[in-house]
């Protein structure tokens, strides 16, 4: 039995079915935990506790906990931050042109049109 080395496997790795599946669902597990570490940082930050957070947002503490645990979305994002006292920003960049896609249009934006 031959066994392949580290780069023989990864240069056919995508070979394997259902490797892109895997690779976008592995993408989408780690964004998720990207997003609730840092929704829970900023909220430490605030000295918020989630029974603070869930009363502000009208739900119980274990939907805070529900809800850190689910697929991040921007209107979940925008609650989280308006609950938290903060404004949720969400900008597009192309090369040196940024672009608001919740808010006031930025500086940027009111150029040229």
């Amino acid at each position: 039995m031959s066994s392949k080395t580290y780069e023989e496997w990864r240069a056919t790795r995508h070979l394997r079915p259902g490797f892109e599946q895997d690779q976008e669902e592995s993408t989408d597990q780690m964004w998720q935990e990207i997003v609730s570490y840092y929704v829970n940082l900023n909220r430490k930050r605030r000295k918020m506790t989630q029974k603070q957070l869930a009363e502000a947002l009208h739900i119980s503490q274990p939907g805070v906990c529900q809800m850190l645990k689910r697929p991040a979305t921007i209107a979940k994002l925008w609650r989280l931050s308006v609950a938290m006292g903060g404004k949720l920003e969400v900008n597009i960049r192309f090369d040196d042109k940024v672009y608001s896609l919740l808010n006031e249009p930025l500086e940027d934006e009111t150029e040229g049109q």
